[in-house]
């Protein structure tokens, strides 16, 4: 593999993940078309609800809140965009992809494809969740709460015109509540971090006025979806993730789980990328 060009390395070392894949996808039972009908309706019924009773009064509440309150959140905002996510990870799994692991120990190859692929994961489920909000919100076209001084139910469906009215559903609280997901789903320390930014970003959308509550809760439940359906499929792969027999799914970092019990098992990452990268 040494001797392939970049691309080459690209091809190879992603190949054996595109064969799990399929095969996965050969073994999957049939969707069952009822219970995602069913699934869809609350969600739907959901964000009535909320569109109904919430929508207008909590906007009214936050118009009302200090201008320090709505500068904090308007701050903590920021940290919802997609490019906080896809940048990092996008890097990753490209320098992972153009190592030749040939060149170092089975552990340190191994604990980097673990790494490469949760990168790809995570990049593959803000991305999906990012794209299914982006078609919503022109077929719905639903104003911004500061856009609309008629009420919480001007639309403008089918539109293309921009910002104005593509307050249905919050991008952020898509891509947080992704976030959230993958986090749910690979326990550790920032587990519960996360799911607190994930709130907290959700909520400062709507204190600085920019979307109404029920965007944000079809948000949340878009990025939920999306990315719980994704780790379905890699769990059906056996990559990264795997399905126990009582169904829950649990992520598998057995490689690197091992380094971090060794003395000092981590240190020897980054000089085998360096290593990977042919730097040596």
């Amino acid at each position: 593999m040494s001797g392939l060009t970049p691309v080459g390395r690209v091809r190879n070392n992603w190949a054996l993940a595109a064969r799990r894949l399929r095969a996965a996808r050969t073994r999957q039972p049939p969707v069952d078309w009822g219970r995602f009908a069913a699934i869809v309706a609350v969600g739907l019924v959901l964000v009535i609800f909320t569109a109904i009773f919430y929508d207008a009064r909590v906007i009214a509440w936050t118009e009302t809140a200090p201008s320090g309150v709505r500068g904090f959140f308007g701050w903590v905002t920021r940290f919802g965009k997609s490019d906080w996510l896809l940048i990092p990870t996008g890097i990753i799994a490209v320098v992972v992809a153009l190592g030749d692991w040939r060149r170092v120990s089975r552990t340190n190859a191994a604990a980097w494809w673990e790494i490469g692929t949760f990168a790809v994961v995570l990049f593959v489920v803000v991305a999906a969740s990012g794209l299914a909000t982006d078609i919503v919100k022109p077929i719905v076209g639903r104003f911004r709460p500061d856009f609309v001084p008629e009420g919480a139910f001007a639309f403008a469906p089918l539109s293309l015109g921009g910002y104005a009215h593509y307050s249905f559903p919050s991008g952020h609280a898509t891509t947080m509540a992704a976030v959230a997901v993958i986090a749910a789903f690979v326990p550790s320390v920032v587990t519960v971090p996360i799911v607190i930014a994930t709130a907290l970003v959700a909520f400062s959308r709507v204190m600085i006025s920019v979307h109404f509550p029920s965007d944000v809760v079809g948000g949340a439940l878009i990025g939920i979806g999306v990315g719980y359906f994704i780790l379905r499929v890699m769990a059906d792969a056996g990559i990264l993730f795997v399905r126990r027999p009582n169904g829950m799914i649990r992520a598998r970092f057995g490689v690197l789980r091992r380094l971090r019990r060794r003395k000092d098992g981590l240190a020897g990452l980054f000089p085998a990328l360096w290593t990977a990268l042919g730097r040596q």
